[in-house]
């Protein structure tokens, strides 16, 4: 049996994705900044995917990216759409890992957008902020109101499916127009936010001085075990960084 449910999900979410490129747009166009959205691209890619190589050779696939003048990422922005809060973890995690691997790999990026349609729950927000990921939010309750103003349901319990039917039914009868019209309503609310969030990285380019706020270190034992340390200046950094060159067989009591 045809999933319906996710079907019209999807379909809306791409709606919202594509409103979404089209505000980017607007705003990084007069910088001279350059919006890849994936697909065939002389002299960079012959594939549809926009994919990005890590440091360590995975390549994640991004939604969107915008590139500065000298090519190189400047920030990186996904779009995703869940129904269920049971789908929170994966996505969220998948998130995390790629964006923080891709920024330690592009030094040139600045910024992680993730503009998260439907049922976020806070734990899974919380996960996104602290890897350094800035949230656009649009809530579930506003996407069906919006839904319900153009009479498609969107609002349904988990084992239905003849209401997920009748909504997919009535969405692709709709015109692109009436489409791209619900994508606008239901991001008009966020629309100043992903504006600023752009221009604010687009400004960190141009700013001439850049002071250390953080300093993270990943220590790997030859065991393949990991530990993190994080310091609030590079002298404190440093001074740990001097305790480890001591000689010593065995650096565990050091690590901890």
């Amino acid at each position: 049996m045809p999933n319906y449910a996710g079907r019209l999900g999807e379909a809306v979410g791409h709606a919202v994705e594509t409103e979404v490129q089209r505000i980017i747009r607007e705003v990084v166009e007069p910088h001279n900044l350059f919006v890849d959205v994936g697909g065939a691209r002389p002299g960079k890619r012959k594939g549809k995917k926009l994919l990005m190589v890590s440091d360590t050779g995975t390549a994640y696939q991004i939604d969107l990216t915008v590139e500065n003048r000298a090519g190189e990422p400047l920030i990186l922005v996904e779009s995703k759409y869940i129904r269920y809060k049971k789908h929170n973890r994966d996505k969220a995690s998948w998130t995390c890992v790629a964006h923080y691997k891709l920024r330690t790999s592009y030094p040139s990026v600045r910024k992680s957008i993730a503009v998260l349609m439907g049922q976020w729950s806070e734990p899974s927000r919380k996960l996104m902020n602290s890897f350094g990921v800035e949230l656009v939010i649009i809530p579930f309750s506003h996407m069906v109101k919006v839904l319900e103003e153009f009479a498609i349901e969107f609002d349904w319990p988990e084992d239905s499916n003849a209401i997920p039917k009748r909504a997919w039914e009535k969405w692709e009868k709709l015109p692109v127009a009436t489409r791209t019209e619900i994508a606008e309503k239901i991001l008009k609310p966020q629309v100043p936010e992903i504006q600023k969030l752009i221009l604010d990285a687009i400004r960190q380019e141009d700013v001439p001085v850049k002071n250390i706020e953080k300093v993270e270190l990943l220590l790997q034992t030859a065991q393949g075990e990991y530990f993190v340390r994080k310091f609030t200046s590079a002298r404190d950094a440093a001074i740990y960084l001097l305790g480890l060159t001591r000689d010593a067989e065995n650096v565990q009591d050091l690590l901890r």
